[in-house]
């Protein structure tokens, strides 16, 4: 619907006049239809020469668009970034998309990203979580295989008289305090 607004406001007022439509759009429109209108607001600016209001755009969209999950929006803030960008731009745009993924990185939203993508591509995937039902299992699994057991088991240790070697009649003494032979007495009597 705000495509066709979009277009004939294009027609009759020109492509300045779109920009707040594009920002009602932007306000209103679901996460996933709100990151393609933002490739389009954002292609709108690069047109008219704003290129900061371009790149400002494509920040805001980037909250939307996981990096597994919409790879052809970070594709194309790439190429707008080495276009028209700095090597300082582009490192912010590194740094944005770095922080985006760590947002989206939870196991949940990776196995639906997962998913998505399989049925953009058209395979199938098994998640991780049918092979083992438990989670540190397959986070072990996935970690180093099944190779057996992931730890190493404790020593036997006991404390002297826990195993039954004292006698029972006999009374334990309590562990002896070592001083400290570099020890600092300070008297809380002393003026300063």
């Amino acid at each position: 619907m705000y495509t066709i607004y979009i277009a004939k406001a294009t027609a009759n007022y020109g492509l300045p006049a779109t920009r707040p439509i594009f920002e009602r759009a932007l306000e209103v429109l679901p996460d996933k239809q709100t990151a393609e209108m933002c490739l389009r607001f954002a292609a709108l600016e690069r047109k008219l020469g704003e290129i900061d209001r371009a790149r400002a755009i494509y920040a805001h969209a980037s909250q939307f668009c996981d990096p597994r999950v919409n790879p052809k929006f970070w594709q194309e803030w790439n190429s707008f970034e080495i276009e028209t960008g700095s090597e300082d731009t582009f490192r912010e745009m590194l740094r944005i998309k770095r922080s985006v993924q760590a947002q989206f990185n939870t196991e949940a939203s990776y196995l639906a990203a997962q998913t998505l993508s399989a049925k953009q591509n058209g395979t199938s995937v098994q998640p991780a979580t049918a092979q083992a039902a438990d989670p540190m299992a397959a986070a072990e699994q996935q970690a180093g295989g099944a190779k057996g057991l992931a730890f190493v088991a404790a020593k036997k240790t006991a404390l002297p008289g826990a195993d039954g070697d004292q006698d029972s009649s006999v009374p334990t003494s309590a562990p002896q305090q070592v001083d400290n032979a570099e020890e600092i007495h300070i008297s809380d009597e002393e003026d300063l």
